[in-house]
């Protein structure tokens, strides 16, 4: 239930993750409450450290004004980042992402000394656990960077490499990682990202829950779209002279058989992963560019399935515990 008292604690900064977004929901469907709050002596008191010019603060203030019906009631000595954070519900982005580049350098050391830079340099995935409580197990040769907490409305990290991911679920902090010109979005789930920036490519297979994933280059027409994966889907960026970007579904037939049509054998065993929930390792190299066609039935063992691959296409095949390992056979 929106109360004052609620009201007042968002503009203030002391509203919790959970309360703050359902404020934002309402103001956000609300816009003529906005001036009950927020006064145009307000927005031309407060003193950020870098002043906006006074054309562009006019502009801002116009907006708002223009948007919202006369104000009943007035809330004077909120800090600036309240107003604007409030503004940005009526006049959208634009304005804010402009602001807050000019305050980049005023990033103190303090909020740098935040951020964890983690290389795994060893032979063996490296598990970590982050402050919401998601796991990523951090595959050799990768590196990730993320807060060591995460504040009130985000989490996010960047990562060059790859790395298996278990989000925790919050419906109010969306978890995105960053890779290559790839975002992905997700709210909580299981899924692998693979992404190294000398193969200028980025592939994201998804084990469970449901992924969003956006294109960030700018640059790109294909970055208006938003791919949306299911469990087994496998989502491929490359990024060479042309930028191209596609799922490949994980799709039944009617006799709930997998179907792999014309496949690269990369995907196969990724997909095949998902559906028997058990690791294969392969060097992609190693597979050249060859394809599969053919259908899968979940009765018939991994074992059987990857042993038939393997024959047919003079792959050499070895179990470790409860994994498989494929590679070139080279007799």
């Amino acid at each position: 239930m929106i109360t004052e008292d609620l009201i007042l604690k968002f503009f203030e900064g002391k509203c919790d993750a959970r309360d703050a977004a359902i404020v934002h929901a309402w103001l956000n469907e609300n816009p003529a409450k906005l001036k009950e709050y927020i006064g145009a002596k307000e927005w031309e008191d407060f003193q950020p450290s870098h002043v906006l010019s006074p054309d562009l603060s006019g502009k801002l203030w116009n907006s708002i004004n223009k948007n919202t019906s006369p104000r009943k009631v007035h809330y004077p000595h909120f800090r600036w980042m309240a107003v604007a954070a409030s503004a940005l519900l009526v006049i959208g982005l634009s304005w804010f992402y402009i602001f807050r580049n000019q305050k980049t350098s005023t990033i103190s050391s303090a909020t740098v000394a935040r951020t964890k830079n983690i290389f795994n340099n060893t032979r063996q995935k490296m598990t970590l656990t982050l402050s919401d409580g998601s796991t990523v197990e951090l595959s050799p040769n990768s590196t990730m960077s993320h807060p060591e907490d995460f504040n009130a409305a985000k989490r996010d990290i960047v990562l060059n490499g790859e790395a298996d991911f278990n989000i925790a679920k919050d419906i109010a902090k969306p978890f995105s990682v960053r890779s290559n010109s790839v975002i992905i979005t997700v709210l909580g789930t299981r899924f692998t990202v693979k992404s190294y920036e000398a193969n200028n490519a980025t592939k994201v297979i998804l084990q469970e829950g449901r992924v969003m994933v956006k294109i960030a280059d700018s640059s790109a027409s294909i970055n208006k779209n938003e791919y949306y994966l299911a469990p087994g889907d496998v989502f491929i960026f490359k990024k060479t002279d042309s930028l191209s970007a596609r799922i490949l579904h994980l799709e039944k037939d009617k006799d709930d058989c997998y179907v792999f049509d014309n496949y690269p054998f990369d995907v196969v065993f990724d997909q095949l992963q998902v559906i028997y929930n058990t690791k294969i390792i392969y060097n992609k190299a190693e597979l050249g560019n060859r394809t599969f066609i053919g259908k899968i039935d979940k009765k018939d063992s991994l074992a059987h399935i990857l042993k038939s691959i393997a024959l047919l296409n003079n792959f050499s095949l070895h179990q470790q515990g409860d994994r498989f390992v494929i590679g070139n056979n080279p007799y």
